[in-house]
C-alpha cells in the first residue's frame, strides 16, 4: 500500500514540474517561427518591389497556446469473505497532454503607417546604425536616394549643380546598350557610365563618411554688465530660465555676458575627411554634408555647439543652376557635367582648387523614406538579374560587372571589403540562413559569415562577406518605428491550466 501511494505522488510531481519545461520549450519555439515568418515577409516585400507590385505589410502580434495537463491515478483491491482467502492489488494512472496554439496576423494598413514608410527617414536613425559599426557603403546605398554635387567657380560664382541618382534599375538598360569595353582615357569614362554607375564610385570615395550631433546657438544679447541695475534683475531673470535651452557666456576681455538661445534637440550632421583641403588647421578639413532644408556649417562636423549666422557664402546665399547629363555616349571631351563630377572623384586631369580655394566643391544628401528603400532594393535585384544574364550572354565583351553588387572592384582597386556581396537571394541552398518560395521560385538568404571548411554540401570556403542579413535587420527595425499601438492587437495575458 505504501509503495502504491508513493508511486502516485511521483506521478503527480513529475506532472507539476513538467508544464514549466514545456512552457519553456513551446515559448522558444514561437519565437524561432516568429523570426522566421517576419523574415520571409520582409523577403516577399522586396520581391514584390522588384516586380513592381503592391506591397503588403503584416504583423504577428499574438501567438497565444493553451496547455493542458491531466494526470490520474487510481487503486483497484479485491477482498474476499469475511476471512480474506487472496487480496490482489491493481494500480492504474492516466497522463494527458493537450496543447492548442493559435496565432493572429494583422496587416498594416493604417494612414499613420503609410505616412510614416512614405516620409524621409530622421537622420538620427542614420546616425544610430553608422555609430553602431553599420558599413559606411551600406549606409551610403540604402538611406539615400541620390547625391547632388555643387560647384562655386568663384565668389561671384557661377554656381551649378549636378545631381547623380542610386537607381540601379535604370542602369541595366544603359548597361545593356554596351557593344564593347571602355577603353579610352579615365575623364572620359563618366559620360559612358549610367547615374548608378557614378554613384557607386562616388560612395567609395567617400571613404571617411560619418554623422555628427550638434546643437545650434543664436546670440540673443551682448554687453550685459553684472553691476548695472537694470541688467543685474535680467541676469536674476536669466538664472530662472531652463539652462538647457539658454545659455548665458562670460566674456572675461570685456568683463560683460552674451545671452545665447540653443536649439532644443540636437540635430545630425553628414560629414567627410577631405585629406586634400590644405591649410586651415585640422577642423578645416572637415566636409559637411547638406541633407535638410537648411544648409550644414563645416563647424557641425568637430563642434557640439555651433553658433548660428557666423559663417555666410556666395554658395549659401545663390541658388545653384543644374547641369544636366545628356546621355550615355562617346565623347572626345568631357562634359560640362562629368567635368564637375571629375573634379570631386580625381577621374582625369579635371583640374583641382586654385590658391583661393576655387572652385569649391560641396554634397548634398537625400534620404529616402522606408518604403523607397523597399524600391530600392526591388531594382537592384532587377539589375542584378540583367546584368548577369547580359554578361552571360556576350562573354567577348568582358564586361567589368559584379552581379551581385559588391563594394567595390577589386581588379581596379583591392582594398578590404571590396567584394563582400551587398544583397542576394540566391545563396548556396544547402548553407542558407532561410529560404523561401515565391511565385514559383526558390530564394535563398545566407549568413552573414561565410561557412567553413566543414559546411555542409561541400561549400568551398570563401572570405566574402554576404551583408544581406545585416541589410534585413536595418529594414526589420526601419518598418517597427513605424508601427504604433494602434495598428498592433495584443493579448495582455495567457493562460495556462494544469
Amino acid at each position: 500500500m505504501h509503495r502504491i501511494l508513493i508511486v502516485a505522488l511521483l506521478i503527480l510531481l513529475t506532472g507539476c514540474g513538467l508544464s514549466s519545461v514545456v512552457i519553456k520549450s513551446e515559448a522558444i519555439n514561437f519565437g524561432d517561427v516568429i523570426e522566421d515568418t517576419t523574415n520571409k515577409l520582409l523577403v516577399m516585400n522586396v520581391l514584390r518591389a522588384r516586380d513592381k507590385a503592391p506591397l503588403h505589410f503584416a504583423d504577428i502580434p499574438v501567438v497565444r497556446e493553451s496547455f493542458q495537463q491531466n494526470v490520474s491515478v487510481g487503486m483497484l483491491q479485491f477482498l474476499g469473505g469475511r476471512f480474506p482467502t487472496q487480496v490482489s492489488d491493481s494500480l492504474t494512472s492516466v497522463v494527458g497532454f493537450q496543447m492548442t496554439p493559435s496565432f493572429e496576423i494583422n496587416h498594416l494598413h493604417s494612414k499613420d503607417f503609410i505616412t510614416g514608410i512614405s516620409s524621409p527617414i530622421d537622420p538620427k536613425v542614420v546616425k544610430y546604425w553608422l555609430d553602431r559599426g553599420l558599413d559606411r557603403r551600406i549606409a551610403l546605398l540604402l538611406f539615400f536616394s541620390a547625391v547632388e554635387i555643387v560647384e562655386t567657380r568663384s565668389p561671384a560664382g557661377p554656381v551649378h549643380s549636378i545631381r547623380i541618382a542610386n537607381a540601379p534599375r535604370e542602369a541595366a538598360e544603359v548597361i545593356q546598350r554596351r557593344q564593347q569595353p571602355f577603353g579610352g582615357p579615365e575623364a572620359l569614362r563618366c559620360d559612358a557610365q549610367s547615374d548608378f554607375e557614378r554613384y557607386l564610385k562616388l560612395f567609395n570615395t567617400l571613404r571617411t563618411f560619418f554623422a555628427a550631433t550638434y546643437r545650434e546657438r543664436r546670440l540673443l544679447a551682448t554687453g550685459v554688465k553684472a553691476g548695472d541695475a537694470l541688467d543685474s534683475k535680467n541676469l536674476q531673470a536669466f538664472a530662472g530660465l531652463d539652462q538647457s535651452k539658454v545659455q548665458l557666456v562670460y566674456d572675461p576681455e570685456r568683463s560683460t555676458y552674451s545671452l545665447y538661445s540653443l536649439s532644443s534637440e540636437q540635430k545630425v550632421a553628414f560629414c567627410f575627411y577631405d585629406d586634400a583641403r590644405a591649410a586651415g588647421g585640422p577642423a578645416a578639413q572637415y566636409e559637411a554634408i547638406d541633407s535638410g532644408p537648411a544648409a550644414t556649417s563645416r563647424r557641425s562636423c568637430s563642434q557640439s555647439v555651433v553658433d548660428v549666422g557666423l559663417e555666410t557664402t556666395s554658395l549659401r546665399a545663390r541658388s545653384p543652376s543644374p547641369v544636366f547629363f545628356s546621355g550615355a555616349a562617346a565623347v572626345s571631351e568631357a562634359s560640362p557635367y562629368c567635368s564637375i563630377y571629375n573634379r570631386f572623384v580625381g577621374a582625369g586631369m579635371a583640374g583641382g582648387a586654385g590658391p583661393d580655394g576655387y572652385p569649391k566643391l560641396e554634397l548634398r544628401l537625400y534620404i529616402r523614406s522606408v518604403g523607397e528603400i523597399f524600391q530600392f532594393l526591388g531594382d537592384l535585384l532587377q539589375y542584378q538579374d540583367e546584368v548577369r544574364k547580359f554578361v552571360d550572354d556576350n562573354p567577348r565583351l568582358s564586361l567589368k560587372l559584379n552581379s551581385p553588387v559588391t563594394f567595390g572592384y577589386c581588379g581596379d582597386k583591392s582594398e578590404p571589403g571590396c567584394d563582400d556581396i551587398f544583397l542576394r537571394l540566391d545563396g548556396d541552398s544547402c548553407n542558407a540562413r532561410f529560404s523561401l518560395n515565391y511565385r514559383d521560385r526558390d530564394y535563398h538568404v545566407g549568413n552573414y559569415n561565410p561557412p567553413g571548411a566543414g559546411a555542409a554540401c561541400g561549400s568551398a570556403q570563401t572570405a566574402r562577406k554576404d551583408h544581406t542579413l545585416e541589410i534585413l535587420g536595418v529594414l526589420h527595425q526601419l518598418v517597427g518605428l513605424n508601427k504604433s499601438a494602434a495598428d498592433i492587437r495584443s493579448t495582455p495575458a495567457v493562460q495556462v491550466l494544469p
